[in-house]
Order: C-alpha cells, then sequence, then structure tokens
C-alpha cells in the first residue's frame, strides 16, 4: 500500500519513535543522547555535561558518573521525532523533477526500491518541498531499511547548524553537511561544485551573503533543514547500499596501515589532501601541488610520503591537539569515531585555532579553566568565541601572539575593534581570514615567519597601518588595493616569492622603509619613483637586470641595497640620489659605472664586489665622504689616480683583480687599509704604499 499523504505518514511515524525519547532532567528529546557508566541512564549530553561540572554523579541514582558513551541509536529516534513536519508545496515542482518523480513512482510500486530512492532524491534535489516525492522516498525507505545503531554522518547536524549566529556560518556548515551526503559522492561534478565553493566561503567566512549565494543557500537550507527526516533516512539507506564506505566516513586509520586499504579508498584519501591543501590556499590554482610541502611542514610530515599516507598523519597531528585543548571530550577515544573529510577537518582546525588564540586574549585562560568551560566539547566552547570577545574585547588594544602554534586564524579576530598592535609572527598560517579587514584601528601588523600565499583584498580597510610586516612568508602577489594603506610608513615584504611589484606602490606616499629582499623580481614599476619619503630600500637578492630611470626621483633615499642581482648597468639618475650613505651592488654583471656616480655626496660605503668592472670613473675621486669602498672580485686592470682624493677612506679592498701597478696618487690615503691579495702585481708595488 502506498502512502495516502505526506502529513498523516509523518504523525503516525513521531508518535511511534517519539516516547521515552526526552530526557529526565531537561525535558528535551535527547538528540545528543549519551549513557552514563556504570549506572546505565541515558539522557542528552548538554545535561551530562552539567552534572560533570557539577558534582559528576549521575541525577536518577546520585551514583558517580565514571565516563560516557554515545547513544546512537537513541540520537537518530529523537531526531526523527523532532524533525518538523514536511512543508506544504510552495511552488510547482520544475518539469525535470517531475519526470524523476514518475520515474521513481514506478519503480516503487515494482518494489524496486533501491533505484526509486535514487530516482526520488534526483527529484528532490531539483524541487526540495515536492511532498508526492517526499512521501514516496520516506516509504520506500521504511519499506527497505532496518534501525541501524550505526552513527548516521547527518544525523544530528540539522537545526542546530541553522541556528547559527550568521548567514554565511549557516550556509558553510550546511555546505559541509552536504557534502557528506553519499548520493554527492557519488556525482563527481556536484561534489567538486561544492568543495570549490567551499573553498572560498571559508576564506570570506565573515563577509556577507551575495544575492546569488542567498539563493543557494535557501536551497541548501531546504533540502537539509526543513526536509532533515527524508535526508537522515536517505543517508541511511543510501550507506547500506554502499558496499564499501567512501572517503567521507572512513574511520581514522590507527588500525589499517595504508597500505592495506583498497585502491578506491587510497584514491578517495589522496583526493581528501587535495581539498585540504585547497582550504589553505584557496587562491591557488595552477600550482597548488607545490603548496604540499608547506603543509606538509606544517604537520611535520615525510614530503616523501603518497598524498593518500598522510591524510591519517595530518588527522592524528589534529586529534592530538585537540585533546591537549578538550581532554575530557576525548576521555573515551571519541576521535576514533570521527570521519576523515573535509567538514571533520575544517571543524577541528577551526576550532583549535580559537582556542589557541582564546587563550592569548586577555582574561580568556582565566574562562577556560573554569569547570563548566572545561567539561564542554571542543567545538562548543570555540563557538562561545564570538560572543565573548563582543563581552570582553573592546578594550583590547595590543595582542602578541607570537610563535603560538596557529595554522589558521579564527575569524572572530575581526571583532577587536580598536586593537592597535597585532604580533602573528613565527606561526604556519597559509591565509588570512577576510575579516581582517575590520581591524580598522590597527597601526602595526606583523606576519612574519608564516606560509601566507597571498593577502586578502580587504587588507585595504587597514586605513591607520603604519606599519606591515610579511617577510618570511610564501608570497608570490600583492593585492593592487594595497595602494589603500595611504598612511603605511614600513612595508617589510623580504624573503617571499614575489615576482612582480603593482604599479599601484607608487601610492604609498608616506612609505619610508621598503624590504623587498630576497624575492624573485624581475622588474621595478617606474612609479616606485614617487616614494619621495623613501629612506631605506632593499632590494638584495632579487633577479633585476636593470633599474628605471626614476630611481632618482628618491631624494631622500639613504640605503639602497640591490645585492645578488642581475643588473648590467646603471640608470645616469642614480646620481641624483644626494642623501644616499650606502650603496651595495655587489654580485652582479656591472662592467661600468656612469660618471653621475661622482654626485653621491653622502656617500659612506659603497660595495662593488663580486661585478665584472674593467675600469673606474675619474669622479670616483670625488666621493669625498667615502670610509669604505669594496672592489673585490672583479676584473680592475688600473685605478684612476682621483683615488688619491677620498680622505675619508678608510678601508679598500682590491683583492682578486688583475692589477699589476697602483697609481703613486694611492700614497695619500693615509690611515687606509687596502687589501690586495690575488692581484698579478709587479715586485715593489706595495711597497709603494703608504704603511696604514
Amino acid at each position: 500500500m502506498l502512502p495516502p499523504t505526506t502529513s498523516n505518514t509523518q504523525v503516525d511515524f513521531r508518535t511511534t519513535v517519539s516516547e521515552g525519547l526526552e530526557d529526565a532532567v531537561s525535558g528535551e528529546l535527547m538528540t545528543k543522547a549519551v549513557t552514563l557508566v556504570p549506572c546505565g541512564h541515558t539522557f542528552d549530553k548538554d545535561t551530562v555535561v552539567q552534572c560533570l561540572a557539577r558534582d559528576k554523579l549521575c541525577p536518577l541514582d546520585r551514583k558517580p558518573i565514571e565516563r560516557y558513551v554515545r547513544n546512537y541509536t537513541v540520537r537518530q529516534l529523537a531526531e526523527a521525532a523532532k524533525s518538523h513536519p514536511l512543508e506544504e508545496v510552495k511552488q510547482k515542482p520544475s518539469e525535470e523533477a517531475q519526470e524523476y518523480f514518475l520515474r521513481g513512482k514506478e519503480l516503487c510500486e515494482k518494489n524496486e526500491n533501491e533505484a526509486a530512492i535514487e530516482a526520488l532524491l534526483h527529484a528532490l534535489k531539483l524541487s526540495p518541498f515536492y511532498e508526492k516525492a517526499q512521501a514516496y522516498l520516506e516509504f520506500c525507505l521504511k519499506c527497505s531499511s532496518k534501525p541501524s545503531s550505526q552513527p548516521l554522518s547527518l544525523s544530528k547536524k540539522g537545526k542546530e547548524k541553522i541556528s547559527s549566529s550568521s548567514a554565511k556560518e549557516d550556509y558553510i556548515e550546511l555546505l559541509f553537511n552536504l557534502l557528506e551526503e553519499p548520493s554527492i559522492q557519488e556525482h563527481p561534478s556536484l561534489k567538486h561544485l561544492l568543495e570549490s565553493q567551499l573553498q572560498v566561503l571559508v576564506s570570506q567566512e565573515s563577509e556577507e551573503l551575495t544575492v546569488k549565494e542567498q539563493e543557494s543557500y535557501k536551497w541548501t537550507k531546504n533540502l537539509l533543514g526543513e526536509s532533515k527526516k527524508v535526508r537522515q533516512f536517505a543517508v541511511q539507506k543510501l550507506q547500506q547500499i554502499q558496499q564499501s564506505p567512501s572517503f567521507l566516513s572512513v574511520p581514522p586509520l590507527a588500525s589499517a596501515p595504508a597500505k592495506q586499504i583498497q585502491g578506491s579508498i587510497l584514491e578517495e584519501m589522496a583526493i581528501l589532501y587535495e581539498g585540504i591543501l585547497h582550504f589553505h590556499f584557496p587562491e591557488e590554482r595552477e600550482n597548488l601541488a607545490e603548496k604540499a610541502s608547506i603543509l606538509d611542514s606544517i604537520y611535520e610530515i615525510d614530503s616523501s610520503l603518497a598524498n593518500e599516507a598522510k591524510v591519517p598523519l595530518i588527522f592524528k597531528n589534529l586529534f592530538k591537539k585537540a585533546q591537549s585543548l578538550s581532554p575530557l571530550e576525548f576521555e573515551d577515544n571519541n576521535q576514533q569515531k570521527e570521519p576523515f573529510n573535509l567538514a571533520t577537518y575544517a571543524s577541528y582546525l577551526r576550532n583549535i585555532n580559537r582556542l589557541l588564540l582564546w587563550q592569548k586574549l586577555p582574561g580568556g585562560e582565566d574562562c577556560l579553566n573554569q569547570a563548566k568551560m572545561k567539561a564542554l566539547p571542543l567545538k562548543q566552547k570555540g563557538e562561545l568565541l564570538k560572543e565573548w570577545i563582543k563581552e570582553h574585547g573592546k578594550n583590547i588594544l595590543a595582542l602578541n601572539l607570537y610563535n603560538l602554534g596557529l595554522t589558521f586564524l579564527a575569524p572572530e579576530i575581526g571583532q577587536l575593534s580598536n586593537l592597535k598592535v597585532l604580533d602573528l609572527r613565527r606561526n604556519q598560517l597559509t591565509v588570512l581570514p577576510a575579516t581582517i579587514g575590520q581591524l580598522t584601528r590597527l597601526q602595526l601588523l606583523d606576519l612574519g615567519g608564516n606560509q601566507l600565499a597571498s593577502l586578502p583584498d580587504t587588507i585595504e580597510r587597514l586605513s591607520h597601518l603604519k606599519e606591515l610586516r610579511v617577510e618570511r612568508n610564501q608570497l608570490t602577489v600583492l593585492p593592487n588595493t594595497i595602494e589603500r594603506l595611504s598612511k603605511l610608513v614600513w612595508l617589510y615584504l623580504g624573503q617571499n616569492q614575489l615576482t612582480a611589484f603593482p604599479a599601484s606602490i607608487g601610492q604609498l606616499t608616506q612609505l619610508q622603509k621598503l624590504d623587498l629582499e630576497d624575492n624573485l623580481l624581475k622588474t621595478l614599476p617606474a612609479t616606485i619613483g614617487q616614494l619621495t619619503q623613501l629612506q631605506l630600500l632593499d632590494l638584495g637578492g632579487n633577479q633585476l637586470k636593470a633599474l628605471p630611470d626614476t630611481i632618482g626621483q628618491l631624494s631622500k633615499l639613504s640605503i639602497l641595497n640591490l645585492w645578488a642581482n642581475q643588473l648590467v648597468a646603471l640608470p645616469d639618475t642614480v646620481g641624483q640620489l644626494s642623501k644616499l650613505s650606502m650603496l651595495n651592488l655587489a654580485e652582479n654583471q656591472l662592467t661600468a659605472l656612469p660618471d653621475t656616480i661622482g654626485q653621491l655626496s653622502e656617500l659612506s660605503t659603497l660595495n662593488l664586489a663580486q661585478n665584472q668592472l674593467t675600469a673606474l670613473p675619474d669622479t670616483l675621486g670625488q666621493l669625498s665622504k667615502l670610509s669604505l669602498l669594496h672592489l673585490g672580485e672583479n676584473q680592475l686592470t688600473a685605478l684612476p689616480a682621483t683615488i688619491g682624493q677620498l680622505a675619508q677612506l678608510r678601508l679598500l679592498i682590491l683583492w682578486e683583480n688583475k692589477l699589476k701597478a697602483l697609481p703613486v696618487e694611492i700614497k695619500q690615503l693615509q690611515g687606509c687599509k687596502i687589501r690586495l691579495s690575488g692581484n698579478p702585481l709587479q715586485i715593489g708595488a706595495k711597497a709603494s704604499i703608504a704603511p696604514s
């Protein structure tokens, strides 16, 4: 007999299963049921947590609580009883949905339930409130499935996800849930679509939903929320149908080494590893595999291992950190029941790092050390951070998170609206949340020694930022919006992977220090000449072959470091740097110097070691304040007589050249130490030098 109406089916079902599922203390349905050991009484977990925090006694018989275990059977039944009646059809189902429904109805009447379920699921994906499809699907599932004591991957996530504090967070959590559906996993295109969308949304977690996302959110919410009962039965049945578990329900592999896993599971593990990479490097598209070494270093994994073998090690590391932050939750080894999937990874990662951040906030550690907080699960504690910061974070002006072991920066950081100094040095951050842009009063942001591959565009909102340090990271590009940081004075970008510098850099007219040492720059934009307040420019260790003529416009430049580039010549405009005191041109390919070099009247240090110089201009003698001149390892065969005019020179290095003789004027360099080893000097040439 086929179901007459949807509502009657639901009422009968709910009446049957709801008896005996209410918590004896709170009166609520036990959707998070746990059974106490040793007394054997069952309560909702929230009640047990309160008991553990209070007196560790069972509310019914007052016997001591040694531990508790999850009761999945009661949880399933309570969830089903709690689900809302399926709503009436709000819109006419699509033609395609009707086609799938008719196919499912026909299969159902033939008792081909498994095929019918698949067709009806397709219909509900297209039209979530298709009442007839819902009724037939429930009927098929009830006819073909048996009650299970095993956990349903989504059985406890319906309403509590929908009640999350923001639409964006709701949407992300719901998409994570949808990604776990076996029916989604069977369709690579749908799976890839969801994973791609999640990667973008997670990196922009705090931003408002776009119109398109709002439409998608409504569809997802309807499918996973209002039609929860149908979803739960469907998941259960699909899990029964599937002979081998997908990677989204693979238990931790402590007892099953990777070598023993079936080939299909190994493949899914490798895909999961790529998903974790995407999570950490959402902006990367083509060179994602190159970032694997960074992820491996974060988790201290041998990079020579196959990707599928790395996943268990990543989760082992993650569970270990979680246990250290929430030991009560893991006393019964609950982590052994967690599936290896992107949703589990993201949840643990976010909440671990939320607690690490919370501990460092003023008063945060005291809060977390309270008995009632210690008793809470990791996820529940992590989700309380937002409200705690809202109440206690207004007066925080400086925050030191140096070397804290952060692998993810909680979006709640953006709530510290009065923060002026944020030190995140020497962590393992690979991406910053978009909420960093909410710290509009920030003056110093130190991100040195992390693994950042990019900066969010929202960094442009840091309108009061004076010092930005991002050295020793993995940056390959800078956002063009960096030009909006109009008050920036110091910008440190050394030891990254930058291949180009945006022309918009010229808009940072207050900049005084710019460090670009050890990158992959091949050219500089002409707009660099607009940085008229610049005093230090470090471009050492790049791949520059030439400098723009506009370099001469840096009228306040005092230090210019260009060591280890590929320069073959200098522009004549270099002579306009009238305030320059130090010029480092070592390890380039210079064959000559412009005559304008003599105009650098404030120059005290000039390093020209390891070039291809064969001669020096006479104007070199005009550098009246020069105290150190390094000309070692060139091709010099002679020195200009004007070198004797360098009255302030205290060290002259000439080793490893081709000098056969020295000008007699060199005797005028009183008090100057001269290094001449490695030259084919004629006999008596050294003796002609005045004692130093």
